[in-house]
């Protein structure tokens, strides 16, 4: 394993980190904060551990294997965490355990923990502002490293058969500039929206950093006002474009044509799944008369797209709502959107082919001889790409599980318990808080919020990366051992 090449791209993130930390810092000032310090300390520790890095990655190879990825790519997600922990230790907002929870949560664009101070101050933009940048940290590592490590589970699928990627850390480069921009690109649009939809600008950056990030955090609480409807519209197209493959958008611009868009199975069959559990919402809201027909359609559909995408907007106080809604968005927060957006989840990819497999399967059993392919958009799907995602779904569940029943252990109920685990592992925060009944997480022990960063990073690392850890790590102690 070559230690230069980790040391030379922590230090690349690094630097990364440092520029946020400046930018928030710049804010603190602006602002008039009382303590600008708290964001200028870990700016320049985070440009004193790029610089340490950079240093020691001198000489390094310019090519990435897959155990130098999945070292990295945990190292990565702990070193931005920590130094995103800073500012809020430093102010004496949290504790450090609570910092590095609360900065876990919206690093991994989760946002279980917010932060006392609210919107108008530095502190509180910089955990919107870190969800941003965690998102965008997750498509680059999504379209370079990860690949690498576990063979993009899918990814490939959604975006064209003609798409390859390369270990070589220039090329890797090249990718990562491509989603940067078109992260950026969406933002601005999604800024526009909440503009025209009659925000003011600081809300409207505030609405378009949380949607496109798929984070989910409402300055105004976890409510976007059931009264505001071009909010909610600007809310709503918001989301979609940040569920939809990057991969896709990347070909949508290339080829300038939105056909290329539609045409995608992927996205169909999303934009399926949200219809039909925005009307199953709809027709149960209507029914139970917790609202008339025209309201119920409205925050059912919503409510899917906002639940699906992993996201977690609510415009009314879903605690209110019966039970089978709140089982509806728990199933959509676990499938989550497209493989290659920024939300979380299982993914409709894996699903469209699991499901794709049974269907094949059963053929199989009625007509023995038949020779049965399984495609996605007329292209076969190799055989070693069917087998990691079946391993992929025994993985998530099995994952899930152990989760829920740990997290049982600190006297959570069942369903509360399968929540948090969901939320944790999808990114959507707003799960837990609506089956865990919206308690304050800080009077959590610290060994749940231990487990539960550890499930949020794991939900960020597509789990296959923290089993390639474990293997290499026990097969050194097996060669120590001998």
């Amino acid at each position: 394993m070559d230690i230069r090449t980790i040391a030379f791209l922590l230090g690349r993130m690094a630097f990364l980190e440092g520029t946020a930390l400046s930018i928030a810092f710049l804010l603190s000032v602006l602002w008039g904060d009382a303590r600008p310090a708290a964001f200028a300390l870990p700016a320049a520790f985070s440009f004193a551990f790029g610089g340490g890095f950079a240093g020691f990655g001198k000489g390094h190879r310019h090519v990435i294997g897959v155990t130098e990825g999945a070292v990295f790519l945990l190292s990565a997600w702990l070193l931005l965490s920590f130094l995103g922990a800073l500012p809020f230790w430093f102010t004496g907002t949290f504790t450090g355990a609570d910092a590095f929870f609360a900065s876990v949560a919206a690093f991994t664009t989760t946002a279980l923990l917010f932060t006392p101070t609210g919107l108008q101050s530095s502190l509180g933009f910089w955990q919107i502002f870190q969800g941003w940048i965690g998102g965008l940290h997750f498509l680059i590592l999504l379209v370079t490293v990860m690949p690498q490590v576990g063979g993009c589970f899918g990814i490939t699928l959604s975006a064209g058969s003609g798409l390859s990627f390369s270990p070589l850390l220039h090329r890797m480069n090249l990718a990562g500039r491509k989603m940067v921009l078109i992260y950026c690109v969406l933002t601005l649009v999604s800024l526009g929206l909440f503009l025209l939809a009659g925000e003011s600008l600081l809300p409207a950056l505030v609405l378009a950093l949380t949607s496109i990030s798929t984070t989910g955090l409402d300055p105004r609480g976890t409510v976007l006002g059931a009264d505001k409807a071009p909010t909610e519209l600007a809310a709503a197209v918001s989301m979609f474009l940040a569920g939809v493959n990057f991969l896709l958008w990347k070909r949508v611009a290339a080829r300038r044509s939105l056909r290329t868009l539609f045409a995608d199975t992927e996205l169909r069959v999303f934009l399926a799944v949200v219809l039909v559990g925005g009307l199953l919402l709809a027709g149960y809201l209507a029914y139970s008369g917790v609202y008339d027909g025209e309201r119920s359609l409205r925050f059912g559909l919503f409510h899917a797209i906002s639940f699906a995408t992993t996201t977690g907007f609510a415009e009314v106080e879903l605690a209110k709502w019966p039970t089978f809604p709140h089982a509806v968005l728990l199933l959509l927060a676990f499938l989550g959107c497209s493989i290659g957006s920024v939300g979380g989840g299982f993914k409709v990819m894996r699903l469209l082919v699991l499901c794709k497999m049974a269907k094949a399967e059963v053929l199989r059993t009625i007509h023995p001889r038949m020779v049965v392919n399984v495609k996605v958009d007329g292209v076969s799907v190799p055989r070693k790409v069917l087998g990691r995602i079946m391993a992929f779904f025994f993985l998530y569940v099995v994952v899930l599980v152990a989760a829920t029943l740990g997290l049982a252990l600190a006297h959570i109920d069942a369903l509360p318990a399968m929540g948090f685990a969901v939320g944790c592992l999808s990114g959507t925060g707003t799960v837990v808080t609506l089956l865990y009944g919206g308690k304050d997480f800080l009077l959590l022990p610290g060994w749940v919020k231990v487990f539960a960063g550890f499930l949020m990073i794991l939900g960020r690392l597509e789990l296959f990366t923290f089993l390639i850890l474990l293997h290499a790590g026990i097969g050194r102690l097996h060669r120590h051992q001998w």
